[in-house]
């Protein structure tokens, strides 16, 4: 059987909060990816909900039989054995590392998010794209500012706004001419508009879906002309799903993209800010009023904490503290558990981040003030 010292089970769905899941899966891959070996003695299993770990250990047996080193053998019946003594798939699947390089490790992971894909590998090192994938879900919001004569295309890529793009129509403005002449020329404009709000959703699908893969888009513009666009079937329909906000601009400029920006701060904070961001502005909030809802220090929050008073503990994600040995994260995590606390991991490279690291990089907000 394997020994508890060499098994590490790392349950990132049972952590208090998705910035601590993120910060978990973080560690285990810095970890894992510095691990190399010579040969191919390192195994990655993915395993997803619906398959059962029955079969993947029948898969592993077949291969061990084919395997020509003991040392390769004797990996194989440790992952073996580590699969049989789970009776049920965790919803978001399973992960194995194996090797013998360091004391025969096996380190299984329940993700934070599904496993959707059965893969093996062996190689002389672990294949950790999938963790990695799982990192990299951020919101990204497509921006578009439109009119007639012009259209801007923009992103918010998490705190970074990024300018992309404008296009022009050489549509000029309404003509004086009556009668039949201008009859005329307002169909021609029409059709002038049509082919350019064709234009800009071919901009959109390749700046939006190909080269940024925006899964939140905002539209504005002055006047009705991005209502007309918006009514017609133009955009692709993964940005029509991802539509959330149009507002009211000057102009369809670059400075028409920062007011749709601006007009939707509200929305996007609620939307897509991170919750570590939203707790971290509370926990300044508190502190600017001197409410007595908040305090900070490593011994101040670990007693809060023990005595029950705690709501949310905030630490940051390069502390490297420990308590007895233990990383600060997980110490924080059991104490809030015994009295349903939540922790959050501050990650985010931002201001708020450095306020909390000028206050030693542990802080807490109370449930009551003492």
């Amino acid at each position: 059987m394997v020994s508890e010292k060499n098994s590490n089970f790392h349950a990132c769905q049972l952590s208090t909060s998705n910035s601590v899941k993120q910060h978990k899966l973080r560690k285990l891959i810095a970890s894992l990816s510095g691990k190399k070996g010579q040969s191919k003695e390192f195994i990655s299993l993915y395993i997803p909900f619906g398959k059962s770990t029955d079969e993947a250990a029948a898969f592993l047996k077949e291969e061990s039989e084919a395997a020509k080193s003991d040392n390769a053998k004797r990996t194989f019946k440790n992952v073996i054995q580590r699969l049989k003594q789970n009776k049920e798939m965790p919803e978001n699947g399973l992960a194995l590392f194996a090797s013998n390089i360091v004391e025969d490790e096996v380190e299984e992971v329940i993700p934070p998010e599904p496993i959707t894909t059965y893969s093996y590998d062996e190689d002389d090192h672990f294949h950790l794209e999938p963790l990695r994938d799982m990192l990299r879900n951020q919101k990204i919001v497509g921006l578009i500012a439109l009119d007639s004569k012009e259209a801007s295309f923009g992103v918010l890529n998490g705190e970074r706004f990024e300018f992309i793009e404008t296009i022009t129509s050489g549509i000029h403005g309404k003509s004086g001419k009556g009668g039949s002449s201008q009859r005329r020329y307002e169909r021609e404009r029409d059709m002038a508009v049509t082919q350019f709000f064709h234009r800009i959703a071919e901009h959109a699908a390749k700046d939006f879906l190909e080269k940024y893969e925006v899964t939140v888009l905002i539209v504005g513009g002055p006047g009705t002309t991005k209502e007309d666009f918006l009514s017609g079937d133009f955009l692709h329909y993964e940005l029509k799903d991802a539509l959330v906000n149009r507002v009211d601009t000057q102009s369809a400029s670059t400075e028409g993209l920062r007011e749709v920006l601006d007009k939707s701060c509200e929305l996007l904070k609620n939307l897509c800010a991170p919750d570590e961001r939203r707790v971290m502005q509370r926990l300044l909030d508190s502190m600017g009023k001197d409410d007595g809802l908040s305090v900070y220090g490593l011994d101040t929050v670990l007693d809060a904490l023990k005595s029950g008073k705690v709501e949310t503990a905030l630490v940051t994600d390069d502390t490297n503290i420990e308590v007895q040995g233990r990383d600060i994260v997980d110490v924080l995590e059991d104490l809030a558990t015994q009295t349903k606390a939540m922790v959050e991991v501050i990650s985010t490279d931002s201001e708020e981040k450095t306020k909390l690291t000028a206050l030693g990089g542990v802080a807490a907000l109370l449930r009551y003030s003492p």
